[in-house]
């Protein structure tokens, strides 16, 4: 479920950040905490999850709009483990959170996989997150895309051994070759967040069956 994006929903805080809430019968996880503490707080009420039950978050990059509202999750769930890059982590323990660095790729939960920290030409470090679903294949999360989505998905792909099924996050306003490696891919390719709306554009009417629309509150039900 998305919980905040650029693109509004009906009744929802929506602004220029990205959440992701993800839950299997097996665990239940947060992907990235938007830019605004209240913004989350709000749709996550308004959308009633239960950040108490979560059992991991994980922090794509040190971006605001991506870092944000885990000051709030402190407060929900103190001591909750937040999966980061490398980096100056002091904020998230001083929000009550335990940072737990990455520095490769390594398998987090059953099925669930961080492609650990990726380089990218800004020198930022980012990781994407990937789950395993019977039936379906696997589906990557992604925060803001600074290496390439295509690369991180690439590298989702190598570590958990699976196949993709759908890629969803921001793109960071990706080259057309960047989306057509994607959905050479990827089953279902779901630009969000930074990808912009030439990229939505491209996908949709390049790739109409393997397009999918994502905005604040989009709930994606997948089964065998």
């Amino acid at each position: 479920m998305v919980l905040v994006d650029n693109e509004p929903g009906e009744g929802l805080r929506s602004e220029w950040g990205w959440s992701a809430y993800i839950e299997t019968d097996k665990w239940k996880v947060l992907f990235d905490a938007d830019t605004d503490p209240g913004a989350l707080k709000h749709n996550v009420e308004a959308l009633n999850i239960q950040l108490e039950d979560l059992d991991f978050s994980i922090l794509s990059h040190y971006h605001g709009d991506h870092y944000g509202g885990f000051e709030y999750v402190g407060k929900v769930k103190p001591g909750l483990k937040v999966y980061v890059p490398p980096d100056k982590i002091d904020y998230l323990r001083n929000w009550g959170l335990n940072p737990i660095p990455v520095y490769e790729a390594k398998e987090v939960a059953e099925n669930a996989w961080l492609t650990g920290p990726v380089g990218s030409i800004w020198g930022i470090q980012e990781q994407a997150f990937a789950f395993y679903v019977n039936g379906r294949g696997l589906i990557v999360v992604v925060g803001c895309s600074h290496p390439g989505a295509d690369k991180l998905a690439s590298k989702a792909k190598e570590v958990s051994g699976k196949d993709l099924y759908m890629v969803i996050g921001g793109y960071h306003s990706p080259s057309k070759r960047t989306l057509d490696n994607l959905a050479e891919m990827s089953r279902y390719v779901c630009p969000a967040h930074c990808s912009g709306r030439r990229a939505k554009d491209y996908v949709r009417r390049e790739y109409p069956d393997q397009y999918c629309e994502v905005r604040t509150g989009s709930t994606f039900i997948l089964t065998e």
